[in-house]
């Protein structure tokens, strides 16, 4: 029997446009004779990075020790994860300038930004985007991390804390991104330090492209295998490989119609610029996802003018639908910038109850959930911009963001929570953490305690067990009548 493996990998984007990241896509760069010349000649072939420009004479140029732009990354993420909406709807179209007000939505980039504000692969908080700003280390760690957080590609590696003296200082999150590059060889310091703050040349992007494209790609271990591929999406495969001594692979089968092979790239083992005679390498294939179905990919070894039956290697592609007919969750993004309010929300969409009107209802229930909120902030809105007018104040624009996460989903219950936070002036915000927990036979909220048997003291235990934790260290909990009370007879959870 086959084995079956979940390949969530993501949708083809069009190559880099424009004078700023791309002209053509050759791979016969004038300054290529560089010590990423493998990885810059795999990563154009492949479609993920293209030059910069041509010299006089028409030749084109990689530009290999120029640091990355900030857009530059942006589309160099969303054509290497093939990132696009995934289960999001929109209300209408997002544009960039919907994100970042230093965008302009007809720029060359401005899709990809579009696409990595979606999937929140640039932390959220700064204002603008900076496109023509070089990007730091520790900015391009951050943004692979959310990438493979965002393609939901889990990768094995061995959990330990590198040793670093420059990693000090960073956020939580900045570390975690640090620790997950390190250990999967993606992105390593040198010396024991990190250089976070550093700018990343073109040719190290490259570089590290070619390490992320390595870590998602199917290779000989999947022979055999059926890999789950959604529609639309993107797939890598990689097979070793040596034409130095003629031997090619060549596709057979299994891309007409259902799939399509969108670039190939060899990458030699060694990294000398000249390749060496006998040396090996591996062969790269970038595939996309055309429709939902099913094709046996096919691939052959061997020297062309030969005879003898040749090496072969076989995968299936089992397309799948983008949302499943099963039970699940997709999200409805809501997104709208007036002159004092804006309105940044995701939002579950429950798909695939047998029950259609408990599916509605719930589903009802969180869009009413956001509007009462939005309808509270616009009713302070109006005399808070009074007030400020009339006294001379500056006008800080109010912000609604909400996001969720699931905790449980299955045949009888629906359990996750939405973070809605408001800005209303001041220095900070506030997030109201709301749970949601349905049972989906029903359709009815469930309580405490209805997760308890008649009878039992949950709160008692509950309220037991809490004041316990707080006494260890009561330094960090109010006292008194401001401190913990007990759990409510409404208690969320």
């Amino acid at each position: 029997m086959k084995k079956t493996m979940l390949v969530l990998l993501a949708l083809s984007m069009l190559m880099l446009p424009g004078t700023a990241v791309g002209q053509g896509s050759l791979s016969n760069f004038a300054d290529g004779n560089h010590w990423a010349s493998r990885d810059i000649k795999a990563v154009s072939e492949l479609g993920l990075m293209n030059g910069t420009g041509t010299t006089p004479d028409g030749q084109h140029l990689f530009s290999p020790q120029s640091q990355i732009s900030r857009a530059q990354l942006a589309a160099v993420l969303t054509n290497t994860f093939g990132l696009d909406y995934g289960t999001i709807y929109f209300v209408k179209e997002p544009l960039a300038s919907d994100y970042y007000p230093d965008v302009d939505d007809k720029a060359w980039y401005a899709p990809y930004v579009v696409m990595c504000a979606i999937n929140q692969v640039f932390p959220a908080g700064d204002v603008n985007f900076y496109p023509d700003r070089p990007a730091t280390r520790i900015e391009v760690a951050q943004a692979i991390d959310r990438s493979f957080t965002a393609k939901s590609i889990s990768v094995p590696m061995i959990l330990m804390m590198p040793m670093l003296h420059d990693t000090g200082n960073l956020a939580q999150e900045e570390m975690n991104a640090v620790v997950f590059v390190n250990n999967t060889g993606i992105m390593r310091g040198n010396d024991g330090y990190f250089r976070p703050g550093d700018n990343l040349t073109r040719a190290e992007m490259a570089a590290v492209i070619m390490r992320c494209v390595e870590l998602m790609a199917a290779n000989e271990t999947h022979g055999d295998q059926e890999l789950q591929v959604p529609v639309g999406s993107i797939f890598y495969l990689d097979l070793a490989s040596n034409p130095t001594n003629s031997h090619t692979w060549t596709v057979t089968g299994g891309i007409d119609g259902i799939i399509k092979n969108t670039g190939s790239a060899y990458r030699p083992d060694d990294a000398g610029t000249v390749p060496v005679a006998g040396g090996g390498g591996r062969q790269f294939w970038r595939f996309q996802a055309l429709r939902e179905g099913s094709a046996d990919l096919q691939l052959a070894y061997a020297r062309p003018w030969e005879s003898v039956q040749p090496q072969r290697f076989e995968v299936k592609i089992l397309v799948t639908p983008t949302i499943s007919p099963a039970l699940s969750l997709s999200t409805i993004a809501v997104r709208n910038e007036g002159q004092y309010l804006t309105v940044d929300s995701y939002l579950p969409v429950l798909h695939g109850l047998a029950e259609e009107g408990i599916q509605v209802r719930i589903n009802t229930g969180w869009v009413t959930d956001l509007g009462e909120i939005e309808s509270l902030l616009t009713a302070d809105l109006d005399d808070y911009i009074r007030y400020n007018q009339e006294n001379d104040f500056p006008i800080r624009p109010y912000l609604l963001f909400s996001r969720y996460q699931t905790g449980t989903l299955n045949q009888n219950l629906l359990s996750l929570y939405v973070d809605y936070y408001t800005f209303t002036g001041g220095a900070h915000g506030s997030t109201d953490r709301r749970p949601y927990n349905f049972d989906l036979q029903t359709g009815q909220p469930l309580k405490l305690a209805d997760i308890f048997l008649p009878g039992y003291d949950f709160p008692g235990i509950i309220n037991q067990e809490i004041s316990a934790r707080i006494a260890t260290e009561p330094d960090n909990y109010f006292p008194g009548e401001m401190g913990f009370q007990g759990i409510r007879d409404d208690q969320g959870f």
